[in-house]
């Protein structure tokens, strides 16, 4: 028998040992990957390999303690010894059955294991049925899971199934709350003349609106003149702010939804149409409440001052892009005579906007648009590609202008929300000064900064590489994002950017009619937090992936009906496994897999290049594919090239 002494130091021994492996252990974040296997990265920016045994006790996102263990040929492997935190909760899934067993394939990035379904969690669920899950058990330590179904989505051949699924996947809200229904019922027409009074009486000038045909949420007015100096641009912004305050239901509701999803087919407002396509929408011969920007433009284009004034307006033309264009290329039978004094100032006042943006500032190339027409069963009967017309371009020039100047005077009165771009990746530097050696591009300036990059875009501008230097450039760029103070936007060379543009449609310049107008009045300008610019790009970057998502699966599965299966196409995207293809005829992307090519390629992570004895790809290039594989319940498209 151990005396007390012994007792004591087995004790401390045993602390010691226990302390001793406490310390060794480390603190990460699962992220999973295309196979079974996954990864979990340290704070400190450290990566350690999961097998698919360990990937299985795990979601991707959780926050594990991990020890390191080595496999037979030396390499370093973590080990899941404690899950800290799981956010893992909810998600969308198609339901399998194997056997008298059945199981959700969960639909999430990275994400491979599948999670088992009890039977009776099961009922009036069919094979390939799209759910909604709730996980009941996380699969540490014994690698598993369980979940329950919460409700049922429907199947991929349901009518208007892609847009109901992506709807619950990204739990965007899209049904309109009773509680709003008491302040509507207190917005009328009858309304507006008393709203009005304090603001200027614009409704003698011929304001015209150019949109879609068939576009019902008209946010944006134009009207110009010349003067003595150059011209006389207003640019009238529909102002629901009037409508609505903040921190009430249409409010609350509005920063739910973030943004107007446009979807094939059917679109989800962000605002009720009795605002959207009624009181708020720049109907024609309708007196509406504008909040109005007036830009004094020389005549070379550059703009010398700006004011913005609460207003009432009153359109006098509902004009849409194909008849303005027309109407510039010489028909002028298209348009109402009364209206073609201010179309003809208009288009000549923003294509000199245009000419001084591609002397001083950046401009994008242009890019067709893919209009998709969808049947009664809500699925595409056909694809059309469109390039960008005169009267788009014309309404765009105008659009930027006034979203510039808007940028301006946030800053000038020191509140706002703006939109920054910072320009190049930190970690692609490296590259970006091999190719500018290599190339012998003429550039001295400072890369890591919004100034540096428009300076080296304007010199590529001027001697036009051979190599599609621009393009390769585009791809090291970061992501554009809000922020509550102006900095410069490296992608269009502006000092700072901003959009107001669109408050029908965007809650964030819907905030910013709120800061004008309070300025305007002297009032309490609306505070812009930290949470209000995180909750803005969330909205931003989930609403474009669900309707991106939605877009692809119905393009997908147009493209599995078509016979011909031999199509043109332009590469998009290179990466160390393959390449982007984007079909010219559908504006879709495929995947072609180099990784498995005979002979072998050679990836070039400078220029985004494969190349073999046979071929090389480079980014622009031209290629002839046909499709290789088409998973509609993956969205998955494979290509080939031919």
């Amino acid at each position: 028998m151990l005396n007390l002494d012994s007792l004591a130091q087995l004790k401390s021994l045993k602390t010691q040992i226990n302390d001793d492996i406490q310390a060794a252990l480390k603190e990460g974040v699962v992220r999973g990957s295309q196979g079974r296997f996954g990864f979990v990265g340290t704070d400190e920016g450290q990566q350690f390999f999961l097998t698919p045994d360990e990937m299985a006790k795990v979601f991707p996102g959780d926050r594990i303690q991990f020890s390191e263990t080595t496999d037979d040929k030396g390499k370093t492997q973590a080990v899941v010894e404690k899950l800290l935190n799981s956010d893992f909760k909810t998600f969308t899934g198609r339901f399998q059955k194997r056997g008298k067993a059945q199981f959700v394939e969960p639909d999430i990035a990275m994400l491979n294991n599948w999670l088992y379904l009890p039977p009776d969690v099961c009922k009036d669920i069919n094979d390939d049925d799209w759910i909604t899950c709730e996980v009941t058990r996380h699969p540490f330590p014994k690698g598993k899971s369980q979940a329950k179904v919460v409700s049922r989505i429907g199947q991929l051949t349901d009518a208007g199934f892609e847009r109901s699924y992506v709807l619950e996947k990204y739990q965007i809200s899209h049904e309109w709350p009773d509680t709003m229904n008491s302040e509507l019922a207190q917005l009328a027409e009858e309304n507006i003349p008393a709203m009005a009074q304090s603001r200027e009486d614009l409704t003698e000038l011929p304001f015209v609106t150019i949109d879609n045909e068939h576009t019902r949420d008209m946010d944006d007015a134009l009207y110009a003149i010349a003067t003595d100096t150059g011209f006389q641009l207003q640019v009238a912004i529909a102002d629901p702010s009037a409508w609505f305050g903040m921190n009430t239901c249409l409010d609350q509701e509005a920063a739910r939804r973030s943004n107007s999803l446009y979807f094939p087919g059917r679109s989800l407002p962000m605002l009720p149409p009795e605002l959207s396509n009624g009181l708020c929408s720049l109907l024609p011969n309708q007196k509406r409440l504008a909040l109005v920007a007036t830009l004094q433009i020389d005549s070379k284009g550059h703009i010398e001052k700006y004011d913005f004034k609460q207003a009432l307006i009153c359109s006098q033309g509902k004009l849409n892009y194909q008849q303005v264009s027309d109407y510039i290329a010489g028909s002028q039978e298209v348009l109402d005579e009364k209206l073609h004094g201010n179309v003809n100032t208009l288009h000549t006042v923003t294509s000199l906007l245009n000419e001084y943006r591609h002397q001083n500032n950046l401009v994008m190339e242009d890019r067709p648009d893919y209009y998709m027409n969808v049947g009664d069963n809500g699925k595409v009967q056909n694809i059309i590609k469109a390039d960008r017309n005169q009267a788009q371009k014309l309404v765009e020039e105008a659009m930027l202008a006034a979203n510039l100047c808007c940028a301006r005077f946030l800053n000038d009165i020191g509140s706002g929300i703006f939109i920054q771009h910072a320009g190049f990746r930190t970690e692609r530097l490296g590259d970006i000064k091999t190719i500018i050696k290599d190339q012998g591009i003429e550039f001295e300036g400072e890369l890591n900064s919004a100034q540096g990059y428009k300076e080296l875009i304007q010199e590529l501008n001027k001697n036009r590489p051979e190599l599609p230097i621009k393009s390769l450039f585009s791809r090291f760029l970061t992501r554009s994002e809000f922020s509550d103070n102006a900095q410069a936007h490296a992608g269009m060379g502006f000092d700072c950017y901003t959009t107001f543009t669109s408050p029908i449609r965007k809650y964030s310049d819907l905030v910013i009619h709120r800061i004008i107008n309070a300025h305007l009045n002297e009032q309490k300008s609306p505070e812009v937090t930290q949470q209000l610019i995180e909750n803005l790009q969330t909205g931003l970057l989930e609403g474009r992936n669900a309707v991106n998502q939605a877009e692809f699966w119905l393009k997908l599965q147009y493209l599995n009906s078509q016979e011909n299966k031999e199509y043109a196409g332009t590469i998009s995207q290179v990466n160390p496994g393959g390449f982007m293809v984007q079909l010219d005829d559908f504006g879709m992307d495929g995947f072609v897999d180099m990784r498995k090519s005979k002979p072998k390629s050679t990836f070039n992570k400078a220029y985004l290049t494969h190349k073999n004895e046979k071929a090389s790809y480079q980014l622009d290039q031209p290629v002839k594919v046909k499709v290789k594989l088409i998973d509609l319940m993956k969205r998955k498209l494979e290509l080939e090239v031919i």
